[in-house]
């Protein structure tokens, strides 16, 4: 009985024994295919870079704007002078799905032909208010509407599907998630854009987006490092100060940053925000102390840094004659973001050259190594671009990938892997309407939506999805100026009225004064950073967002007989000025 009992017990050890070594050595090949990988990248990248003449290098640091829809003379220009090392698209250069894939791929073209290295190609799809593609891509609420859903798995899938349908387009370059925590709601220029006021949230699911948004092709941007929330002056505009310590921060603003850096993003953007507790003499974007000594030592980051754009009032009125691209480059950022062409181009880029020549990015360290600064930024732009897989039959190193097997199956099995993931959640329409839907919140209470009755409910909305939602849950609408002759009536105790500004709103609480006795419901598409007066007989939902997903959203949930919950953020209380409009993004 012993000798049989030794003979399973021994046979067991041998059984697992075998399966534990077969895993462990499966494992380190697995370890030994990456490090090969990563050391072919890091060999290549500098292979290119050091066979790059000076005025490519610093053009590789530059990424600029083109003026229209396609690639004409002026871009062509643009690109065979500043030799840029990416392009950024706006609202004027995003056309239908057809016009953008052309676009994308001749200035690939456009790369190759002019013996470039092909171009990051980024944009601002952050949803809500900043959404620069229109077509041929999912439309998401925007960040402070995923944000107050709570939920992770809908910052991820919302980051995910952005960012594999951005590629799809040709872009490979998303400048979001925001990892701002928009904790003043004096803010100007964050606001909605921001996943939250509170630090878990913005950490949770705006975290999760960058995660979902790095699997799905593009390489997204968390953005403003070190934190632009606690601002009253938009950048774009004017210089913001934050008088906060490096403690300071840590307990806040650089809590999410740090999370998102611990989960392996790979590309950060800095503000244009001056902390004089931490560096008096210049703003972020300028400061080796925040970009080198917190970001990349104390961080440990290891990524992209780029630049928010240096045309901002912020940079150009205050810091112009002291050269910023050449500061931003020695204070530890590997490319400098322009979003213009023609003069400005010439004016970076000559800055630049002028500073390479004389030797002023050259350096020796403690251990007599030699540096070359705008080199070392140039070689991990590279890399990134040999990574993400945009060498192609169109660039002018068509098989790269020849060279390491490795990096071609893993660039193989990333496509099917995002492709895969598309597909599954293509079958749930992307769940936009469910995420939509779970953002709607109640101020400055819960609303409890089953005590709202068809037949005793009028509404006076104007938006037209939100109308013909209301339509088919059996609510009336009629035009405003005919409230007079329908308020006297017993009929109704209930009236709708959407809103985008603070005037609206404003102008339903002067009604709501006239007569106490009746309910008032504003459905709010706008800024939640408002004045919101609080009346007995006054209630508003929220979306945080006016696109036509979210005032269906309002409609679907004002009659879904299910409670709203109130909203999670830190808002305007009766003593404060309500903020003059942001520049961002209308003025871009």
């Amino acid at each position: 009985m012993n000798q049989v009992l030794l003979r399973t017990t021994f046979s067991l050890f041998l059984l697992f024994g075998f399966f534990g070594s077969s895993y462990c050595f499966g494992f380190y090949l697995t370890e030994l295919a990456a490090n090969e990988r990563k050391r072919w990248l890091d060999e290549k990248a500098w292979s290119i870079t050091n066979n790059m003449t000076e005025e490519e290098l610093v053009g590789q640091t530059i990424h600029i704007a083109i003026p229209s829809k396609t690639v004409d003379q002026i871009a062509l220009d643009e690109i065979k002078q500043t030799k840029p090392g990416g392009i950024i698209l706006f609202g004027k250069n995003l056309g239908k799905k057809e016009e953008i894939l052309s676009l994308t791929q001749n200035l690939q073209i456009a790369a190759k032909e002019n013996g470039l290295q092909p171009f990051l190609i980024s944009t601002d799809q952050e949803g809500g208010r900043v959404f620069r593609v229109q077509d041929g891509i999912t439309h998401y609420p925007g960040a402070m509407a995923v944000g107050q859903t709570g939920k992770k798995e809908w910052g991820e899938t919302v980051g995910f599907v952005t960012s594999y349908e951005l590629r799809s387009l040709g872009l490979n370059f998303l400048f979001a998630p925001v990892l701002d925590i928009n904790n003043n709601p004096l803010n100007p220029v964050i606001n909605t854009r921001s996943f939250g006021s509170d630090v878990n949230r913005v950490s949770e699911v705006a975290v999760a987006y960058e995660k979902g948004a790095r699997a799905g092709g593009c390489l997204p941007v968390i953005k403003h490092f070190p934190g632009h929330g606690d601002t009253t002056v938009d950048s774009h505009l004017g210089l913001p100060i934050i008088n906060k310590s490096l403690e300071d921060l840590e307990k806040l603003e650089l809590v999410p940053f740090k999370q998102s850096i611990l989960g392996g993003a790979e590309a950060v953007m800095s503000a244009h925000i001056v902390y004089p507790k931490i560096d008096p003499n210049f703003p972020a974007t300028l400061s080796k102390t925040i970009l080198t000594d917190v970001l990349r030592k104390s961080l440990q980051f290891d990524g992209i840094i780029i630049t928010d754009a240096m045309e901002m009032h912020a940079i150009s009125k205050n810091y112009e004659k002291d050269r910023p691209g050449v500061l931003t480059i020695l204070a530890g950022a590997n490319i400098v973001l322009l979003t213009s062409w023609g003069e400005t181009a010439k004016k970076f880029k000559a800055q630049l050259m002028d500073a390479y020549k004389k030797g002023e990015f050259r350096f020796v360290d403690k251990e007599g190594k030699e540096h070359d600064i705008l080199k070392e930024a140039v070689q991990k732009q590279i890399r990134k671009k040999l990574e993400l897989g945009i060498y192609d039959a169109n660039s002018i190193l068509p098989k790269v990938y020849e060279e390491n097997q490795k990096q071609k199956e893993f660039l193989t099995a990333w496509e099917k892997e995002r492709n895969d993931r598309y597909t599954t959640l293509s079958k749930s329409l992307f769940f936009a309407k469910e995420i939509n839907e779970d953002s709607i919140r109640a101020y400055p209470k819960a609303v409890k939506t089953s005590q709202i009755l068809p037949e005793q409910t009028l509404s006076f909305v104007k938006n037209q999805k939100l109308k013909e939602v209301l339509k088919s849950k059996k609510i009336q609408s009629v035009p405003t100026k005919s409230f007079g002759s329908y308020v006297k009536q017993k009929t109704y105790t209930t009236y709708l009225f959407d809103s985008t500004s603070e005037p609206e709103i404003l102008s339903v609480v002067s009604l709501a004064k006239k007569f106490p006795n009746k309910r008032f419901l504003v459905l709010h598409g706008g800024t939640p950073f408002i004045q919101l007066p609080e009346m007995q007989n006054v209630e508003y939902l929220l979306s945080f967002s006016l696109t036509v997903g979210s005032w269906e959203a309002l409609g679907v949930k004002l009659t879904s007989g299910k409670e709203i919950p109130k909203v999670d953020l830190i808002l305007l209380t009766k003593e404060l000025k309500t903020p003059s409009k942001g520049a961002f993004p209308e003025s871009l």
